[in-house]
């Protein structure tokens, strides 16, 4: 039988690695200066900076607004954050958080967005390149992350149409796969509303119109009766 004195035991658990537990949060470093992500960068293709340019052209007369994207919601969505904090944990409560769409860092490894909104049509156009480690079937999207950018595309028109709004249904049929690195056109647009209840239709095809890739309805739904005005960042100029 092994014995161990009391002066053996601390000795015999710092030989195995014994894990620390430190008496007080380990120091983060600085959050990050807000930056806006969504515009070219090196990892864009050609086909993508093309169609980003040809959406520009299309919002030069303000009826159409570019929405900018950061990779933090305390910058994405600052009015929105300190209410929806309250009592969460500290990482949460400080905004110490990513958004989803944006937590994979790397220039093109995850997604590459940007979005175009028209508030009067209620309709939001998401121009978008999946990068390699979105990779689902070798060379191909995953499912998961086309369903993750028409429900942000879904979303966020909701959101420019209601205000606070959360996903309570979202059905999407694929049509065809999507290689890693083409270029997408995703649409939303709010198709009707009933009472506290937002419907809405969209589609994900390739960016020159040829290949539609998925189809998708979505319901969402405001939390609670408000009065609250639609986010200044979202409203027609």
């Amino acid at each position: 039988m092994w014995r161990l004195s009391g002066v053996a035991v601390p000795r015999a658990l710092a030989a195995v690695g014994w894990p620390c537990v430190p008496c007080r949060p380990c120091s983060r470093p600085p959050p990050e200066p807000p930056q806006d992500l969504a515009v070219p960068n090196c990892s864009w293709s050609e086909p993508m900076r093309r169609h980003y340019q040809r959406l520009l052209a299309m919002a030069a007369d303000g009826s159409w607004l570019r929405l900018p994207s950061y990779r933090r919601a305390i910058h994405h969505l600052p009015k929105a954050v300190p209410e929806a904090t309250q009592g969460q944990p500290p990482a949460v409560a400080t905004g110490d958080t990513r958004l989803f769409l944006r937590a994979i860092e790397g220039a093109g490894t995850g997604f590459e967005f940007a979005m175009f909104l028209n508030a009067t049509e209620r309709r939001l156009l998401c121009l978008l390149q999946p990068g390699p480690y979105l990779e689902g079937h070798p060379g191909l999207t995953h499912g998961g992350a086309i369903a993750t950018i028409i429900d942000a595309t879904l979303g966020i028109c909701a959101l420019a149409v209601a205000g606070k709004v959360m996903t309570a249904n979202l059905s999407i049929d694929y049509l065809a796969p999507v290689p890693l690195g083409t270029v997408l056109l995703v649409e939303g647009c709010t198709e009707r509303t009933e009472g506290r209840k937002l419907f809405l239709g969209g589609h994900v095809r390739s960016a020159d119109g040829d290949t539609l890739h998925a189809r998708a309805t979505g319901l969402f739904i405001r939390p609670e009766p408000t009065t609250e005005q639609v986010p200044q960042e979202y409203s027609s100029r």
